[in-house]
């Protein structure tokens, strides 16, 4: 089940994959390679002088560009540029001859230009309302960029490509009461009776896709980090919740300073909170952030966004200060903030907290890999620099870290981590800098360990098997490499540790895994009660270990970590019966931390049986503590009860201090007695709570129920007057709706072209779920030419998943 709560909530506007289907990796990677342009001149300095218009959704002005031939006898320039209406073009001051086409700029200079000198193109130009580049909100009225990876292009000229890098400046008159954000400082503002001027300035080199301008009613919050000013910017009246969301900030700050030897490398830190924004953005020194980082009281109870405020800091190092010299090296931007966020959870929350992260974040990685498609983490074949924003991008790249981070040792590592800093500050760097530097900093040749993890697509997959001899006291571990190995893809090098606990006594042993099978054997004190593979979640592998239930009861009860004991519960549920309900009961009642009691809990529901309900009852009656795991229990006591629980579940989803409790059990209501319950549904749908979770809940109760006219009210809900989180639940739901429900796909259809993106998106990932020929027409021309590449990369997914969905129907005839 994909973790819908995190939609939208991470960097690279990650959404939750919408199921497996064959033939994406085709759709998506199978192309030649891609390699950076050419930089016939450098970009020195960009400096944008910009009027915004958010009633007719226009931006107009000039971009001021200082370049620097990096050759002799170059004359003819070419700049990115779509949509852009150009209406003249200077040369250093002087009218210049250009050609506006193709998705190009072409600026002829008056004469040939000498190498390394300066020179300044000045480009007066306006672009209305693009499809991607900028995006312009009704309500709140906002307007905001998002140029990552090469749409910059599409609202000022420029060598769209990260390897570019300048100074910057951004000048931007706005409407009288609204206030404009860029990088940098601020170095004037002015205030007239209808506009506003201000002009922020940044003079470290960052790269053009990092260039940012965001305007609303803002309202700004001013907190401070060693003297570095950290600053929010959010709609007036909302202040209180920005103090909320980013309060962890400061801490981030410090703890990324301290750990990597090199201090937050700007003058400045903002985070701008903006509607419908999908996700963060690191833009250098002023982060825009979803607004749902504005958290209210009431949220604040069992919501935070701590990992995503920690994300989008930790790109100020990683990917800012020192960024990818082309896209197919952006593990070095995401891989680095995505273990960042492990590296902040485990100073600010503890240990179990970090393993949960990356107990998830393995999980999301394999599902990819398995159900959608496999790649190197550095890897070149690709439709779209978008497509390779993914699970191996961010996941595989931050579980990579960890091993790099345990291989080295704590201290070996981050003196590796600051000598990458400080040698590339400032500029771009590639996969093999980033070995470079940490051989030089450690001394140790780590080749190998890049081309396994790195350079090479897959992972080991382990099969594992137990045995003991009471005769020679001797337990054996036969392993096995079930991936292919062959001479093209040997088998894969690495340190297994195995823990070995008997009565009284304990025993660790790190093996070297370097063949396609292995026999483990060691002589032992006595028989053992348990065996744990990996007990520090330190492999990125898919592990199968089979081993006796009584060991798999053991770790439950008394693994060391929250993550073994969470891994212990599905399989103690695999065995079924009323000893595995008896203990997964137990051990939900004596877990300590969140994560794993929310994971035994929904072992425990797995369990088939009339005693499993019972079991759930209990649980809810003893009241867990923490929010998140009275949900678990809410959640599976409406998938595994009857209508009589409904009674149990209604006052909660009424009302409740917990709004991830109310959400749950409104769901359940649709689940278990929805004609009895459909009032509070209803009621619910109208919630206005923090991320519309309450409303999406009753979205989802409705298409649970499969009552008679569910899907006519989802139909509606689909209609731009409900909240957003509701129409995400209806385009979900709709998807699994449209076999029976002739206007399900014409409705999603109709979604394409959705104002808002993050609609769209969801819309494009729903219909390859519906396995619709009908939709291929709209699907295959949004492909092809939506100008906002996100909407082109999904819906060429679904494209290949509805027509490997025709051919397997064919097949089956």
């Amino acid at each position: 089940m994909p973790n819908l709560d995190r939609d939208f909530l991470g960097c690279g506007r990650r959404i939750a994959a919408e199921g497996s289907g064959p033939g994406v990796q085709a759709a998506l990677l199978g192309v030649p390679p891609v390699y950076a342009p050419d930089r016939p001149f450098d970009t020195c300095h960009v400096y944008l002088d910009l009027s915004v218009d958010l009633k007719n959704r226009r931006l107009s002005g000039f971009c001021r560009t200082t370049v620097k031939a990096r050759r002799a006898g170059l004359r003819s320039l070419s700049f990115d540029a779509v949509g852009l209406k150009v209406s003249r073009v200077l040369f250093d001051g002087k009218p210049a001859r250009f050609k506006n086409a193709d998705k190009k700029l072409v600026v002829t200079a008056p004469k040939v230009l000498a190498e390394d000198a300066a020179h300044d193109v000045e480009v007066h130009y306006s672009v209305t309302n693009p499809e991607a580049g900028l995006h312009f909100v009704k309500s709140p009225e906002q307007m905001w960029s998002q140029s990552q990876p090469e749409d910059a292009r599409r609202w000022f000229p420029c060598h769209d490509a990260p390897g570019e890098k300048a100074t910057s400046e951004v000048r931007a008159t706005v409407p009288a009461g609204f206030r404009a954000v860029s990088n940098g400082v601020l170095i004037d503002e002015s205030k007239g009776r209808t506009k506003h001027v201000y002009h922020w300035k940044l003079d470290r080199p960052h790269s053009i896709y990092l260039i940012t301008l965001a305007v609303a009613r803002f309202a700004e919050v001013v907190e401070d980090w060693d003297g570095i000013p950290v600053v929010y910017y959010c709609e007036k009246g909302r202040e209180a919740d920005a103090r909320r969301g980013f309060g962890k900030t400061a801490a981030a700050m410090r703890i990324f300073s301290e750990k990597t030897g090199v201090r937050y490398p700007y003058s400045r830190y903002a985070q701008v909170a903006v509607a419908e924004y999908p996700g963060g953005m690191e833009h250098t020194t002023a982060t825009t952030q979803t607004d749902a980082c504005l958290i209210d009281q009431q949220a604040f109870v069992d919501h935070d966004l701590d990992t995503l405020v920690a994300h989008e800091l930790a790109h100020q190092w990683f990917g800012d200060l020192v960024t990818c010299a082309e896209w197919p090296h952006a593990w070095l931007n995401e891989g680095f903030a995505t273990y960042s966020e492990v590296v902040f959870l485990e100073a600010d929350k503890g240990h179990d907290e970090a393993l949960f992260e990356l107990l998830n974040n393995r999980r999301v990685y394999l599902d990819e890999d398995s159900g959608r498609y496999r790649r190197p983490i550095v890897c070149r074949t690709y439709t779209d620099p978008w497509t390779i924003f993914d699970r191996h991008l961010y996941e595989k790249g931050c579980w990579v870290l960890r091993m790099l981070h345990l291989e080295l040792g704590d201290k070996l590592f981050w003196k590796g981590v600051g000598h990458w800093l400080r040698k590339h500050k400032d500029g771009i760097a590639e996969t093999q800098d980033l070995v470079a530097a940490f051989e030089d900093a450690t001394g140790r040749n780590l080749q190998g360990f890049f081309d396994q993890w790195v350079y090479r697509g897959g992972h080991p997959a382990l099969r594992l098997r137990w045995s003991w001899s009471p005769k020679g006291k001797r337990g054996e571990l036969h392993l096995t490499q079930t991936q292919d190995v062959s001479d093209a893809s040997p088998a894969y090098k690495l340190k297994a540790r195995v823990r070995v606990t008997g009565r009284g006594w304990t025993r660790e042993f790190t093996e070297t895994v370097d063949a396609k099978e292995h026999r483990f054997v060691w002589n032992l004190p006595g028989e053992p009660l348990d065996v744990e593979f990996d007990p520090e979640l330190e492999l990125l592998a898919s592990i199968k270990f089979s081993k006796p239930q009584a060991m798999w009861v053991r770790q439950l009860r008394a693994g060391k970590t929250s993550a073994s004991r969470a891994q212990a519960a599905a399989a103690v549920a695999a065995w079924g019966g009323e000893k595995a309900l008896a203990e997964l009961e137990a051990a939900a009642r004596r877990e300590k931390f969140w994560g794993a009691a929310a994971e035994i809990v929904e072992a425990l529901g797995s369990v088939s049986g009339p005693r499993t309900a019972p079991a759930l009852r209990r649980l809810l009656a003893s009241g867990p503590a923490n929010p998140k795991v009275r949900r678990a229990v809410v959640d599976q006591l409406g998938r595994r009860g009857g209508p009589a629980d409904a009674a149990l579940l209604a006052p909660l989803a009424r009302s409740g201090r917990s709004l991830l409790v109310r959400a749950e059990a409104t769901r359940a209501l649709g689940r278990l007695d929805y004609p009895r319950y459909r009032g509070i549904v209803e009621a619910n749908l109208k919630a206005k709570t923090y991320r519309d979770g309450v409303a999406a809940a009753a979205v989802g109760a409705i298409a649970a129920s499969r009552d008679p006219g569910a899907a006519k009210k989802l139909l509606a809900i689909l209609k731009p007057a409900h909240r957003f989180g509701a129409r995400v639940a209806a385009i979900r739901a709709l998807a699994e709706y449209a076999p029976a429900t002739p206007d399900a796909v014409p409705a999603l259809v109709g979604l394409l072209t959705e104002p808002d993106e993050r609609i769209s998106l969801i819309a494009c990932a729903a219909l390859g779920r519906t396995n619709d020929e009908t939709a291929l027409p709209a699907l295959e021309k949004a492909a092809k030419s939506a100008g906002n590449p996100r909407i082109r990369v999904y819906a060429t997914e679904s494209v290949a998943r509805i027509k490997a969905g025709s051919k397997t129907k064919s097949k089956l005839r």
